[in-house]
């Protein structure tokens, strides 16, 4: 009997630590938007019921070139109003939705900056790889649970 339970415990366990992360809403809509500029940019947030918000901080610390098409970029990303760290960063690289990431483990520098209020210090770094040419522009947005975003300042593929 006891072993029983430990198994339907164990199944139950993994079951909820492998669950899919719930997107943001309004992820998706942009997603599937053309965003290759600031009024663009605005509109895609728009249909998405999206608005703006000062609380997310973050940085883009690296983005470089792995061969001729694909690019990695890393960085960090806080919501300094909540220590929700359910973020979703979203890439677009010359007007086309090229990745999207959730924040996956702890950045140093971001501690470094907020230890004083150590919110979100465990889980508040992204990475990811995409395509891109050189030169494209590359326009980051992270979204909130509550429904807000933020941008990144525009860069551009190395």
């Amino acid at each position: 009997m006891a072993g029983a339970f430990a198994a339907v415990l164990g199944f139950t366990l993994v079951l909820w630590l492998t669950r899919p992360i719930e997107r943001p809403p309004g992820v998706a809509i942009l997603e599937n938007a053309n965003v290759s500029d600031p009024t663009s940019l605005m509109a895609a947030v728009q249909t998405a019921g999206l608005r703006g918000t000062a609380n997310v901080k973050g940085a883009i610390e690296e983005i470089k070139r792995l061969d001729n098409e694909r690019v990695t970029i890393r960085g960090w990303a806080a919501d300094t109003g909540t220590s929700d760290s359910s973020l979703s960063v979203i890439v677009f690289a010359s007007g086309t939705h090229v990745l999207t990431t959730a924040l996956k483990g702890a950045s140093m520098n971001m501690a470094s900056i907020f230890r004083p209020f150590d919110k979100g210090a465990a889980n508040n770094a992204f990475e990811g790889t995409f395509t891109c040419r050189p030169d494209g522009k590359l326009i980051v947005v992270v979204v909130t649970p509550d429904r807000t975003y933020s941008q990144f300042r525009s860069l551009v593929c190395p």
